[in-house]
């Protein structure tokens, strides 16, 4: 049962409350809350460097996706080159080669000439020759 007024055990008890509780805050309180604070700084710290590493990890990234298109933008500008250059070769032996073909076409076709215009003058004279002896048997008379 409460007595009123208190007797001095009721003020005795909130001194002792009021004393233990500045032994609890100086014991436990201050350093739980000095080494939670510390914990919640370094995990924050170390979001913060998260956080820093990603976004220079995806600074990174970009940089590397821009080289490599720059490479890919090279490699092709480059084969592109090397394809201009077969086809010039090509185009380049097939005009050796053609320009060889027709004077070797050329050549064949003045030694057909010449063969064909020596075997026609013992054949012109033959066919002169008959002719005449064609014509002096249907006529019975020299032409």
């Amino acid at each position: 049962m409460i007595k009123l007024p208190p007797d001095w055990t009721f003020v005795a008890q909130i001194i002792c409350f009021f004393v233990f509780w500045q032994l609890m805050r100086w014991a436990l309180f201050g350093p739980v809350q000095r080494a939670l604070e510390a914990r919640a700084a370094r995990t924050t710290g170390d979001r913060a460097r998260a956080e820093a590493l990603r976004a220079e990890a995806g600074a990174l990234a970009t940089a590397v996706e821009a080289q490599l298109a720059a490479g890919r933008r090279e490699g092709g500008r480059e084969a592109e080159e090397i394809r201009r250059r077969a086809e010039a070769e090509e185009q380049a032996i097939l005009a050796r080669y053609r320009a060889e073909a027709l004077a070797v076409l050329e050549r064949e076709r003045a030694t057909t000439s010449t063969q064909v215009t020596s075997a026609r003058a013992p054949l012109r004279s033959e066919t002169d020759r008959l002719a005449a002896s064609v014509v002096e048997k249907i006529l019975g008379r020299p032409a």
